[in-house]
């Protein structure tokens, strides 16, 4: 009798498991909009899915989140450069940061590959700001 409770235990495990995983990414072409709207990013979930979710949606309050950046009480300054509600400076610094920054990836990208350089951190006419 316990021995057919198992396959019943790990059937319903199994059917469980997805909801405690992370969301399916959202399509591509997500426009990241700051404080100038001539410099909207690009943001396509595909290129960057060697990347674990987890490294830019990083834990608030211990707990995963999947949120965008700019939503209501996380990085919502959009006028701001500085501090940590600020998107641009989120996205930007490079430095003392309790998580990854986009400029932080790219730049470690571009000492691999400096052939890279202008496409991952210029500031006009690069894949993140066409």
């Amino acid at each position: 009798m316990k021995f057919a409770l198992i396959p019943a235990a790990l059937l319903s495990l199994a059917l469980a498991a997805p909801a405690f995983a992370a969301p399916a990414a959202p399509a591509d072409g997500l426009e990241m909009v700051g404080s100038n709207p001539k410099k909207v990013v690009k943001f396509n979930h595909s290129t960057h899915k060697a990347i674990e979710c987890t490294v830019c949606h990083h834990p608030v309050d211990g707990k995963e989140n999947f949120a965008k950046c700019a939503t209501a009480g996380c990085h919502d300054d959009l006028a701001g450069k500085k501090g940590t509600k600020s998107l641009y400076y989120v996205v930007h610094n490079k430095k003392d940061t309790k998580f990854q920054t986009c400029l932080q990836c790219h730049d470690k990208i571009v000492a691999e590959k400096p052939d890279l350089k202008k496409d991952l951190t210029g500031c006009a006419k690069s894949k993140c700001h066409p």
